[in-house]
């Protein structure tokens, strides 16, 4: 059975908070109504931003997308056989392997030179069905 003092004490917490909660809205703010309308731009403007997805960045894309299983190596070495003319595939798959094991900003450079076409950074999902 609950004591009697614990039955009046959530109904006066709950009148404290709405009391606070009443009081921090109605207490108006120093800020004027043009920078209080600009503030809320700027805001709607990031929001905007972040509803907006590219894909992922190249460097993820390059570490995560590639490099971490055989698929993506294998999608790599095709991408690069545009950009390697007259060298055995031997020298392909070693520099593959090589640059994986690295993980560094060669591969980042890569990376970005043969898949992000439009340069923003990011691989959208366009750019990924490229060397499919």
């Amino acid at each position: 059975m609950m004591p009697v003092n614990f039955l009046g004490f959530i109904p006066m917490l709950t009148l404290a908070l709405l009391v606070v909660i009443v009081a921090g809205r109605s207490l108006e703010s120093n800020v004027s109504g043009a920078q209080q309308m600009q503030n809320d731009g700027l805001i709607i403007m990031a929001e905007d931003g972040l509803r907006k997805y590219n894909g992922p960045a190249v460097h993820h894309f390059a570490r995560h997308g590639l490099c971490n299983h055989s698929f993506g190596k294998v999608r790599f070495f095709r991408a690069l056989e545009k950009h390697f003319h007259n060298i055995s595939d031997d020298m392909k798959i070693a520099f593959i392997l090589d640059i994986c094991n690295r993980r560094d900003h060669m591969l980042t450079k890569w990376v970005q030179e043969i898949f992000d076409k439009d340069g923003d950074g990011y691989i959208s999902h366009f750019e990924r069905e490229i060397d499919r």
